[in-house]
């Protein structure tokens, strides 16, 4: 709702062709209406494992190759961030900076260009921990943390359980971690969630 007031703000600058609350809402919105620029979450609700994080995206991508797309995040990982990018994402704005930082985000994109909000940018350029993921790993470790088991993290994502288990071993072994307590509290206080 505070991003359809701040577009509206503009007056006749944007028209609003829709409004999805899942990914599953976002794909049927995009198969009947067509737009010129997606604002989107990067994570949505849903059952599906193509309807959230880089597989929605890469879904999007796949589907409407030619759609800007921007996303909207409190996550500022930079394995997640360039999996976004790796997607075609164009954009990446973070929620804080919203208000500040949306309509040259969008202008950035109508001008063919690549907009990254300034905290995600000091980030990735400042090359922390989380750096070292990769995007899948990223991935892994933020459902983890949103409490989602292995198992259903490979359903999700289309991978094997022993493949999603190597990546969480991965991740902490990258990150210095001993057991799943300290991935969850690394998670939730490196903006994983």
């Amino acid at each position: 709702m505070g991003l359809k007031a701040a577009l509206q703000g503009y007056g006749d600058r944007f028209r609003i062709v829709g409004e999805a609350r899942s990914g599953k809402e976002l794909f049927a919105l995009l198969e009947r209406e067509p737009c010129d620029l997606l604002i989107t979450d990067f994570a949505m609700p849903g059952d599906n494992p193509d309807e959230d994080g880089l597989a929605m995206l890469a879904r999007v991508r796949e589907g409407w190759p030619q759609l800007p797309i921007l996303v909207l995040t409190m996550l500022s990982n930079p394995a997640l961030v360039q999996g976004m990018l790796a997607t075609g994402v164009r954009g990446v704005v973070d929620k804080m900076a919203m208000t500040r930082e949306l309509m040259l985000a969008i202008d950035m994109l109508k001008a063919g260009r690549v907009y990254l909000s300034e905290r995600t940018r000091r980030q990735i350029e400042g090359g922390d921990e989380t750096s070292a993921l990769s995007p899948r790993e990223a991935e892994v470790v933020r459902f983890l943390a949103q409490g989602v088991t292995v198992s259903e993290i490979a359903r999700r994502t289309g991978r094997s359980v022993k493949t999603i288990s190597q990546q969480k071993r991965d991740a902490m072994r990258k990150l210095g971690l001993d057991g799943d307590k300290q991935l969850f509290d690394y998670a939730r206080s490196n903006g994983l969630v």
